[in-house]
């Protein structure tokens, strides 16, 4: 839908352009036809008209041409209402000085124009040798507001720049349901003056709505000093990428959907751990570190400690990406998607802050088990770029050590978050891991409706 208004706005823009060339040119050849006639009149009327249309292409394509060569140079032109305003009154003072010979009106039409020519002048001049730099957060999370710093600096020698007003062009590399990514400017922050041979920071507070990628293709600063009657542009380009994490979602909104006391098993036979098994007599074989001497006091012989067997707490998340032929609504389907991911990074950071090794299993990426912050963070950037697979591949492809042997002691706690029901999933799926299906997680009322009610 996007895409067709802008094929039937650059057809609209097309069409216009063309009819007013077509009757500049039709006034120029009867201006010229007139004169070989010997009408004079006629000729001097034919090739005003003439001049009127040309000026007029000039205001309304040579803006439209420039702004769509935005990105395609370094430096852009727009021109904003009052500069439209301003363009209309030298076309009127053009036309009336061309009509009456004024002397006068040639004179006014002459400083419009100089206006128009210094103020481009002027802003070119203040964009040129500016450098920005920003500094962000290392990790970004949808939904937080995290803070962005922005350096501008002017490696001028004696002129200053006024009013800059700094925006980064970027784009989204995930879609919404429905739309299509598009590059958009966003404004971090607005300078009145920079002096030469300075540098000017400014703080801007930024919130991602969604979790994602965001392709950063660079910085577009712009002013329309001196008048305002035309904004010149000039884009930096500083190619990065913006990981946007998902915000975990609280577990206690979906506690009843898992069985978070499973998962770590309680041992009961004695090791190299921590946790105190039992206390005997001393052996000869045993370490003078393990003696208990308040035991070996009270008995009065010597008594050693026995600890406990630390278990491995091993859980694996296993997230089915693939898109559910039975659901048809896409909006649904990309807010069931999304309920998922959300549930996913609460169980990353829930088993890892319960010092749990973690493992992300999905049908294209397998993290391996892993512990601590740095392995949490790895974990979210999979689930930050993981989008529906159209693909119909078969469970056995999928997540084949789910269709092999029941987990017995040994083996790990495995969760299992997909879009099909559970009561169309293999026997050997449901039996392997606990399934939260994502129509599940949509029956869930949130916080603020449980509040409502």
């Amino acid at each position: 839908m996007i895409s067709f208004l802008r094929q039937k706005k650059s057809f609209r823009f097309v069409l216009t352009s063309a009819l007013l060339t077509g009757a500049a040119i039709g006034a120029a050849a009867i201006s010229a036809i007139a004169v070989q006639m010997g009408e004079s009149s006629l000729a001097s009327l034919s090739s005003k008209f003439a001049l009127g249309l040309a000026l007029l292409i000039v205001v309304y394509v040579v803006p439209r041409l420039a702004q769509s060569l935005h990105w395609q140079s370094e430096y852009a032109l727009q021109v904003p209402n009052a500069g439209l305003v301003f363009s209309a009154l030298i076309l009127i003072v053009t036309v009336l000085a061309l009509v009456s010979g004024n002397n006068l009106l040639y004179l006014v039409l002459a400083v419009l124009l100089a206006t128009m020519v210094v103020s481009l002048l002027i802003s070119r001049v203040m964009l040129k040798r500016l450098a920005v730099q920003l500094r962000r957060p290392a990790h970004l999370f949808a939904g937080e507001t995290a803070p962005f710093e922005i350096t501008v600096s002017s490696e001028k020698r004696s002129l200053p720049s006024f009013s800059l007003t700094v925006e980064v062009s970027e784009e989204p590399l995930l879609s919404v349901a429905g739309q299509a990514p598009a590059r958009k400017l966003t404004e971090l922050t607005y300078l009145p003056v920079l002096p030469a041979k300075t540098q000017a920071r400014a703080r801007c507070d930024r919130t991602f709505s969604r979790r994602g990628v965001y392709q950063v293709h660079g910085f577009v600063i712009s002013t329309a000093f001196p008048f305002g009657f035309l904004e010149q542009r000039r884009f930096i380009e500083a190619p990065e990428e913006l990981i946007v994490y998902p915000q975990p979602q609280a577990l206690a909104d979906v506690v009843s959907l898992l069985p978070l006391s499973q998962g770590q098993l309680e041992s009961r036979v004695k090791g190299a751990g921590s946790d105190l098994y039992a206390i005997r007599p001393y052996l000869s074989s045993d370490h003078h570190h393990h003696i208990d001497w308040k035991a070996t006091a009270k008995t009065g012989r010597l008594m050693v400690r026995e600890f406990t067997r630390d278990d491995d707490w091993r859980v694996t998340i296993c997230f089915d990406a693939q898109r559910d032929s039975a659901q048809t609504d896409e909006a649904e389907f990309a807010s069931q998607f999304e309920r998922a991911i959300g549930l996913a990074a609460g169980l990353v950071t829930h088993f890892l802050s319960a010092g749990a090794e973690v493992r992300l299993l999905t049908d294209r990426e397998d993290s391996r088990f892993g512990i601590g912050q740095a392995h949490r963070y790895e974990l979210l950037r999979q689930l930050a770029q993981l989008t529906p697979n159209d693909a119909n591949d078969d469970w056995s492809v999928r997540f084949p050590e789910l269709m092999g042997q029941m987990p017995g002691a040994e083996e790990p706690f495995r969760v299992l978050l997909t879009p099909v029901s559970r009561t169309e999933l293999p026997l050997l799926v449901t039996r392997a891991a606990h399934v939260v299906s994502f129509g599940e997680l949509a029956a869930q009322s949130s916080p603020a409706e449980r509040d409502a009610k």
